[in-house]
């Protein structure tokens, strides 16, 4: 889909912060459908620290006030994914969307969409938003640079969905939501997002050397870079075309599709933003070798796999057919992990530029 070109200026910059719903200000939860923005718990609440500084000086026209120091070494988004529990009030204040996972316009111009945002303060944090079509404003279609007040929850996706219907890859990923399924006492109202203006997005975080070798899975590499965008730099080559970490519905026999590929030093690269344009990993499994010279970006997140607990192989005229009936929790297949980290390119270029040497 065409993104809708961004309007305004540069915006203020400010904190992002978690209050709990459990009432650290003090106050009554809410019972209507909107999300309190207003005063009360105005920092990291709860086991995330103390309050914050407040307004935050982006270098542009935020004031005079400065990031507010971090609590436990991180920021708020960091303690928010350390520590936050399902159904915390999550408020990000002057965060920066960062890249755009999945966009769908509905019917009346409104949008489902999921995507990274980050706080400028600490533009290593960064936090997964699911936005619904219902939820506020219906019609805001995200774009790398929009600065965002967001209201909402926090939760960690199931891994067999909301409502039984599997979250996929995103299963236990951290992410600010509403409170569809939330399923807690007194957490309600839907994601409220207002866009302040657009600005410049941080810069790519330069992963330092032996970054992200999840040994075929089995680990959950450099968590603290998890949810921001890094660049590895090159040049890196394409050493194993078909991981079985990353083999689609691992339980089908007659199933050979893989969602992505291992590169050196073990990183495990996603390719479902970049499979139809610029499909690497085929040119690979061919025989030809993959080299990207400088390296690859994209963000660094939770990636697991959502086997059938129940599925049958049925022949019929077409042939023969795996179907999944239940799913089961997240597993990296050939592993005993639940999920790991990889990297998400959401671009050919310049996210994962590559060359080809034939066989």
């Amino acid at each position: 889909m065409q993104l809708r070109k961004t309007l305004g200026a540069a915006a203020l910059v400010a904190t992002a912060v978690l209050a709990s719903v459990a009432g650290c200000s003090g106050r009554d939860d809410d019972d209507n459908d909107t999300p309190d923005s207003g005063s009360g718990c105005t920092g990291a609440c709860g086991d995330a620290g103390t309050p914050d500084a407040g307004p935050v000086d982006a270098g542009g026209d935020a004031g005079s006030a400065q990031c507010p120091d971090p609590v436990n070494g991180m920021g708020p988004i960091g303690n928010m994914r350390a520590t936050g529990r399902r159904g915390d009030r999550a408020t990000l204040n002057g965060v920066v969307v960062t890249a755009v996972s999945n966009i769908n316009r509905g019917s009346a111009g409104d949008y489902i969409a999921r995507f990274w945002v980050v706080n400028p303060c600490f533009p290593k944090e960064g936090i997964y938003v699911d936005k619904f079509y219902t939820d506020t404003v219906t019609n805001y279609e995200p774009v790398v640079g929009d600065v965002l007040d967001i209201t909402g929850f926090f939760r960690r996706f199931l891994p067999n969905g909301d409502d039984n219907v599997p979250s996929g890859r995103d299963a236990y990923r951290p992410v600010v939501k509403s409170d569809f399924q939330l399923n807690v006492s007194g957490a309600t109202g839907k994601l409220v997002i207002n866009k302040r203006g657009t600005t410049t997005p941080p810069a790519d975080h330069t992963a330092p050397e032996g970054f992200g070798n999840s040994e075929g899975g089995s680990t959950k590499p450099n968590p603290e870079f998890a949810g921001t965008r890094v660049h590895i730099p090159g040049p890196l080559t394409i050493t194993n075309a078909r991981p079985p970490a990353l083999r689609q519905f691992p339980d089908d026999p007659t199933n050979d599709n893989y969602v992505g590929f291992e590169v050196t030093g073990g990183v495990l690269v996603a390719n479902y933003k970049t499979y139809q344009t610029c499909d690497l990993r085929v040119s690979a499994d061919d025989g030809g070798t993959v080299t990207f010279p400088n390296g690859i970006r994209g963000v660094w997140d939770t990636f697991t796999n959502t086997p059938c607990e129940e599925g049958t192989t049925t022949t019929t005229d077409g042939g023969t057919r795996f179907t999944c009936n239940k799913y089961k929790d997240g597993i990296i297949p050939g592993t005993t992990n639940d999920f790991t980290h990889v990297l998400y390119p959401m671009n050919c270029d310049p996210d994962m530029v590559g060359t080809v040497a034939a066989p």
